[in-house]
């Protein structure tokens, strides 16, 4: 039977070897064969046999899964699941302590710091609360663009793992998401979205290489646009971001008509929201005081817009909001044209209209984000639910603007705070019959 070795470091392997050899071997002896040594001549059958290889040292596992420490192997400490396991098809389980963090694999050629071992924050690392964040944008929370774009995102999330700036914007978005409904991930949301921009930006600076990257980047700032709408202060934000999507679109992709985006263009889009109406006729709503009484608010308006920017915005409004007594599906492929003003204003104009202080700004973009959210779930049907999580969304940035504006600009809030105190109370919004609400009177206050 031949001897196991069993060692817990090179020296203890080498020194083992160099003992064995002086106990076992004897010093050859000019006059005597060796006792070992076979016998010269062809009625000689004996054979030698080979010293045992012995196993190769390694430093001990001190976190390794059940299955490696059971086996006396080393463990990789992959996670979920070390190569041991996965090579050979079991099932990989840790020690409750070490599901901490998800190291990425360090290059073999490269040694790895002796900082990357200390469980801290840093580019490399993700956490539990990550996979769960991940598994919840694939499955909840990817944007609700391109109308029934789930096969999109799922394709856009596989090739997620080659461009860091997709992760944490994919991640930001499903921790703010989560973040709506009770649990607070704030935390982790920014932080991954701030390293989800400098990545971006990063990348931004050179010329995009192919598809594929030209799809990351566009998914990657969809992803932060709606993160920023599931922000309590994340109006401007929000608009910021949809003219970096224009930015992303036009400059720092091959082709956007190519991408896994394609459906996502100005006739992609509008054709997409064509398709949802019923053959032979329109969606109609049965209380259109809903829409009557925004139109009101709306052009009471008129007098506080200024600048060519305001004014150009307060007519598409208007347009849109008289097209919902045809068609509710129309008039909601036709916001692309509000979204496309504020992208192609000049840096100087997005800068005056999203002043904090222009109040008259201020109360069209409330409007704008309250009517879309009323006539994308009036249009949308079953398919608007996706966009469900902007319902509370668009009441916290109602109660912000409402604490900002001082009290002569308050009358205008009227009819928007009525709207969202309904959104507030009824269980379901898709049921506009019945809500009790009257158009407003044409508000009479004047801002000097």
């Amino acid at each position: 039977m031949e001897k196991e070795w069993n060692v817990d470091s090179p020296q203890e392997l080498i020194s083992n070897s160099a003992s064995s050899r002086n106990s076992t071997t004897p010093a050859p002896d000019s006059n005597q064969q060796a006792p070992d040594s076979p016998a010269v001549g062809p009625q000689s059958s004996t054979r030698v046999r080979r010293k045992p290889i012995p196993r190769k040292g390694h430093t001990k596992s001190r976190r390794g899964c059940y299955n490696c420490k059971s086996r006396k192997v080393k463990c990789q400490e992959n996670l979920p699941t070390c190569l041991n396991c996965n090579r050979i098809g079991l099932v990989c389980e840790y020690p409750e302590s070490t599901q901490v963090l998800v190291r990425r694999p360090v290059p073999a050629s490269l040694p790895a710091p002796e900082s990357s071992l200390q469980p801290v924050p840093a580019p490399n690392l993700f956490t539990v609360d990550d996979l769960r964040f991940f598994h919840h944008f694939v499955v909840t929370a990817y944007p609700p663009l391109p109308i029934k774009g789930d096969d999109i995102w799922r394709d856009v999330a596989q090739i997620s793992y080659g461009y860091d700036y997709l992760v944490h914007a994919m991640l930001g978005l499903a921790a703010s998401h989560l973040s709506l409904y009770g649990q607070d991930y704030t935390s982790q949301a920014l932080s991954h979205r701030v390293q989800a921009i400098q990545s971006l930006n990063k990348s931004l600076n050179k010329p995009c290489s192919s598809r594929a990257e030209g799809d990351a980047r566009f998914g990657a700032i969809m992803a932060l646009t709606f993160q920023a709408s599931c922000m309590p202060e994340g109006m401007v934000e929000f608009l910021s971001m949809v003219r970096g999507c224009h930015v992303v679109a036009a400059h720092s992709m091959p082709s956007f008509e190519a991408s896994a985006f394609e459906s996502f263009t100005a006739n992609g889009y509008t054709s997409s929201i064509r398709k949802l109406i019923a053959p032979g006729g329109f969606v109609e709503t049965s209380d259109v005081a809903l829409f009557d009484g925004f139109s009101l608010s709306v052009r009471a308006l008129g007098p506080l817009c200024k600048s060519p920017l305001e004014i150009r915005f307060l007519a598409n409004t208007e347009r849109i909001l008289k097209l919902t007594k045809t068609s509710v599906l129309e008039s909601f492929a036709l916001f692309t044209s509000l979204y496309d003003i504020i992208s192609e204003s000049s840096n100087d104009e997005f800068a005056s209209f999203t002043e904090p202080t222009n109040y008259a700004a201020q109360l069209l973009l409330i409007h704008f984000i309250l009517i879309e959210y009323l006539i994308g779930e009036a249009a949308l049907g079953d398919v608007g639910v996706r966009f469900g999580f902007r319902r509370r969304v668009c009441i916290m940035w109602l109660n912000n603007l409402a604490d900002s504006l001082p009290p002569e600009y308050q009358p205008y809030l009227k009819w928007p705070k009525k709207y969202c105190e309904l959104l507030r109370h009824q269980k379901n919004p898709l049921v506009l019959r019945g809500t009790g609400l009257s158009a407003p009177a044409p508000s009479t206050s004047t801002i000097s």
